[in-house]
């Protein structure tokens, strides 16, 4: 890894050593058992889901050997090609359900059809249960689409996954997908880059200290540079197509330039986009004019062009 991949980080470290700030702030273990408490809790049934945000769309429930998933379509969408949603939530919260305003959308106005996996989550659950969970959403994918026809998309700790999970096709010899969507990804947990400690509870209050404490956690028996659960260290050659994007102003702005220069240097296929002024995890937020005029019509473009690429072979 080049030099120019740990300018972030250096100056990251070089800002925590001048203001004495701790490396990470631990979760007690009060919010650790609530957090038990709540992932036993959820309830993933999408058939709850409000009736306007199911209208017109046709749900399907796949049960995979340890979680749920759900397939879900629209009448005039292409039948060979399809979306795969892996969602964000820090890896300890986030289902289908909770997210069907953007799902329900995506597939509404986006063109293309959706399929979405509610994996196991930490910390009742390690990287171990959770990288298999979109491991098998794939293989389920697969007796149905063509590799080339399955987008990977994600945010957040989705936009982790959707990274992590081609290393693990590949370490168990399964074709790689026909592209992938990560936005405002965490990509590595060796260090804080420098966005961390500019943005952190100042522009951007969806990332806050602590993340290294979960991924102790998350992480299990793997190492912290595991491509699992750190993609950046992970052998990116031959990657898929990949669309990159994150706020100027979040904490996880210099993880995706990091990621970007690495894909780069692979000799990948990949854009960044860096929209001004928008918070970490937009790609969610439907609701919000500006994401719609400002993000959608970028990753609406990626999608086209790599379907488009696949109807040409």
């Amino acid at each position: 890894m080049r030099p120019i991949l740990y300018l972030a980080i250096q100056k990251g470290k070089r800002y925590r050593k001048k203001h004495n700030l701790p490396d990470y702030m631990e979760i007690t273990e009060k919010d650790l058992q609530k957090r038990f408490e709540e992932n036993e809790k959820k309830d993933y049934d999408c058939f709850t889901v409000a009736s306007k945000l199911r209208k017109g769309l046709d749900l399907k429930r796949v049960d995979l050997e340890g979680c749920s998933s759900w397939l879900i379509k629209k009448e005039g969408n292409p039948e060979d090609k399809v979306i795969y949603y892996i969602h964000g939530g820090g890896f300890v919260n986030g289902s289908t359900r909770q997210g069907f305003r953007f799902v329900s959308y995506a597939v509404n106005n986006f063109g293309y059809n959706m399929y979405s996996v509610d994996y196991r989550l930490t910390p009742n659950y390690t990287c171990k249960e959770t990288i298999k969970d979109c491991e098998d959403g794939y293989r389920y994918l697969l007796e149905h689409y063509s590799p080339d026809n399955i987008i990977l998309m994600g945010e957040s700790a989705g936009g982790n996954l959707v990274l992590a999970l081609p290393q693990r096709l590949k370490d168990v010899g399964l074709p790689l997908p026909g592209g992938i969507v990560s936005c405002s990804p965490v990509v590595q947990f060796m260090h804080y880059p420098y966005s961390y400690y500019e943005c952190s509870c100042k522009t951007d209050y969806g990332i806050i200290f602590g993340i290294n404490d979960i991924v102790e956690t998350y992480r299990g028996e793997l190492p912290k540079d595991s491509p699992y659960i750190s993609p950046l260290c992970g052998d990116l050659s031959n990657y898929p197509p990949v669309y990159l994007d994150a706020s100027d102003v979040e904490s996880l702005r210099d993880e995706a330039r990091m990621m970007f220069v690495r894909l780069k240097e692979e000799g990948c296929d990949v854009e960044y986009h860096e929209l001004k002024d928008f918070f970490h995890a937009m790609l969610t937020a439907p609701q919000f004019g500006f994401v719609r005029k400002e993000e959608y019509p970028l990753i609406i473009s990626f999608l086209n062009r790599i379907f488009r690429r696949t109807d040409e072979k």
